[in-house]
């Protein structure tokens, strides 16, 4: 097991009236998603750890960027296996958090940075000087881009945080399955478990599960952040991506998709 899970101490020590998400029980983010008993918890962790699995060869030899690192429940693991490490993320609050956990793990090679309304040239000159050969990019795509050019506006911005690493360097990206059969098994055991869940049709489920059809589900997208992005279709991003990066791995994590992008030479 590479994946260094924090303690849940550290997240319990927030202001009693705090909470990252209206409606959730548990207070943080890293508490509600990951951090809890639960084989849900379980399956969410799984990224973490293909995700280091992925870039065994780099421990020791670089330093990284953890880009949406939210309340900083990857941090632990990076400052174990590499040289520097700078959290970003554009919630103050993740990041007030984040920098309870460095401080109360001493991870002193951790830099923190809140990148709300920076744009990416002034985010590059935030960087501490050093050589950055990974950004991980861990569920947080599905979050990024405009409703009306989806794949486009997430591969401009790909190339942007492209341009924050070495020539050499390269993204590990995570995003959900939403699409296929996975995603109506997951769907299937959310309902059985009556777990919280996004209202949708079905019709759009099946169109989603058996044909890869997610058009319908894409013009219900909403918010600055997509915070509503059920039926995000990783296929029809990977189709998108191949067109401007190579992608030299590729995994799976159950319910999640797994890349390693670099540069097209």
């Amino acid at each position: 097991m590479l994946f260094i899970k924090p303690p849940l101490s550290v997240y319990k020590d927030v202001p009693q009236d705090y909470h990252y998400a209206k409606g959730v029980s548990t207070r943080t983010y890293a508490e509600y998603n990951y951090l809890r008993p639960s084989l849900a918890s379980w399956i969410k962790l799984r990224h973490f750890e293909v995700s280091l699995h992925l870039t065994r060869s780099y421990f020791g030899k670089c330093s990284v960027i953890d880009f949406g690192c939210a309340d900083g429940i990857f941090l632990p693991s990076l400052s174990m296996y590499f040289k520097n490490i700078v959290g970003i993320d554009q919630r103050r609050d993740f990041i007030t958090i984040s920098s309870k956990l460095i401080n109360s793990l001493k991870l002193t090679n951790v830099h923190l940075i809140c990148n709300d309304h920076v744009a990416m040239d002034e985010l590059r000159n935030m960087l501490p000087k050093d050589k950055y050969e990974i950004l991980y990019l861990l569920e947080t795509l599905e979050h990024v881009g405009e409703r009306d050019s989806p794949w486009e506006s997430r591969i401009t911005f790909l190339k942007n945080l492209m341009m924050l690493l070495a020539p050499e360097g390269a993204i590990v990206l995570s995003v959900p399955n939403m699409v296929g059969i996975s995603f109506l098994l997951q769907r299937i055991g959310l309902a059985l478990l009556r777990a919280p869940r996004e209202p949708i049709s079905l019709r759009n489920l099946l169109k989603a599960s058996l044909l890869n059809d997610t058009k319908e589900l894409e013009q219900q997208w909403q918010g600055p952040q997509l915070e509503r992005h059920l039926g995000f279709n990783h296929i029809e991003l990977e189709r998108h991506m191949r067109s401007h990066f190579c992608i030299p791995k590729k995994s799976s994590a159950i319910f999640q998709t797994i890349y390693v992008l670099k540069r097209k030479t």
